[in-house]
């Protein structure tokens, strides 16, 4: 069965830290963590307790909790500090390899010297784009065509007319 993936964004470092542990106290357990975001796995388990207990009092309730428990999936948690730098997290939402070099398109890994991940952050030039992490430039296809283009002067406004006398 499939674990039931939940994502779950906080403001800061200190409120990273009081949501893990508090998911920690719910018996959850840390299975990979960074700077920023943490993943934490509770893994559903069959308590042999109750199913003595069960079976002891009464066939019945032992059904129930068996029909319960085939029911419940794993749970996992995902808690990530949200960016203080609004508008440059877009490419980092990708998933990128350990080398940068790939992203997961969700099918399959794009090379970024071919294809850049869509919704990036291009400088002003157009020269550079924002990966997550840091500014890279802009293959040499994907920079012609990002390249500012100089635009004709607009015409000054007409004067006014002269007022008449």
């Amino acid at each position: 069965m499939a674990a039931n993936v939940q994502q779950i964004n906080v403001a800061s470092q200190e409120e990273l830290e009081s949501t893990i542990m508090s998911y920690i106290a719910q018996g959850f357990s840390v299975s990979n963590r960074s700077a920023d975001s943490v993943t934490l796995f509770k893994k559903n388990e069959f308590n042999v307790l109750w199913a003595v207990i069960g079976f002891f009092l009464c066939l019945l309730p032992l059904l129930v909790y068996c029909i319960i428990y085939a029911t419940q999936s794993d749970q996992m948690i995902v808690i990530k500090v949200a960016s203080v730098t609004p508008g440059l997290s877009a490419a980092s939402s990708a998933t990128w390899s350990d080398d940068r070099e790939w992203w997961w398109d969700g099918s399959r890994w794009r090379d970024t010297q071919l294809e850049l991940p869509p919704d990036v952050i291009f400088a002003e030039d157009g020269r550079t784009w924002w990966d997550g992490l840091e500014w890279r430039a802009v293959p040499a296809q994907d920079a012609e065509a990002m390249a500012p283009r100089a635009e004709a002067p607009a015409e000054p406004p007409a004067p006014p007319p002269a007022p008449s006398a």
